[in-house]
């Protein structure tokens, strides 16, 4: 008789692992709801992990560590907020600003559990080397934004579009963090504070009708 023919036995195939990009995607998600929750100083790398569906360690092998995370997440943050801004139609000044203040003030997105998290995140940052970079950089990519703007109406004596730029981001962190200290933020009455504020250094003139645009 012929003898029957050996076979190993094998286990069962593993479940395919997720993309790497995937994996770090949710564990950012997680900390954004860490944060939301009970801020970034009271969420351990274990809560992350928890929120995620993951073990520490295993988060250990997509960051080094729960600073590693939030840096990453600060930098997200930043980058979504600068590709919202950027795709705002430029062609009328008028039109760009009432857009760009309803975004980054109005927007519903900015509820008071997380400017109390960006808030917490940018204290945070003063000490930490890496977040200072993405924050700094940050501040700088948006007041180009508003100097170009600028540059594109007429503005009070004595006042240029640099600076301009600069009252206007100064006056846009201020209106936003100190709500935060009020536990609560008003986006309506923001909005008229700063549009009413930065119609005092402008006279609303566009320089394309005079014909300062070569």
């Amino acid at each position: 008789m012929a003898k029957a023919k050996k076979t190993r036995t094998r286990g069962a195939p593993r479940a395919k692992e997720a993309p790497v990009s995937d994996r770090r995607e949710a564990i950012l998600k997680a900390l954004n709801r860490c944060i939301l929750r009970q801020g970034f100083s009271r969420s351990s790398l274990t809560d992350i992990a928890v929120e995620a569906g993951m073990s520490p360690s295993h988060i250990r092998y997509y960051f080094e560590g729960r600073d590693a995370i939030l840096e990453a997440y600060q930098e997200q943050i930043c980058a979504q907020i600068l590709e919202s801004i950027r795709a705002i139609e430029a062609t009328d000044p008028d039109e760009w600003f009432n857009e760009f203040v309803t975004y980054f003030i109005a927007t519903p997105w900015l509820t008071p559990a997380r400017l109390n998290g960006m808030l917490e995140i940018y204290g945070i940052s003063v000490h930490d080397k890496a977040l200072r970079r993405t924050k700094a950089d940050f501040d700088t990519e948006i007041r180009r934004i508003l100097t170009r703007h600028f540059e594109r109406i007429e503005l009070v004596p004595s006042m240029t579009a640099t600076a301009a730029a600069e009252i206007a981001q100064a006056l846009e962190a201020g209106l936003k963090y100190t709500a935060a200290f009020q536990g609560r933020f008003d986006p309506i009455r923001a909005q008229e504070r700063f549009v009413s504020t930065i119609r005092l250094m402008v006279s609303g003139t566009d320089k394309r009708t005079k014909g300062d645009v070569e």
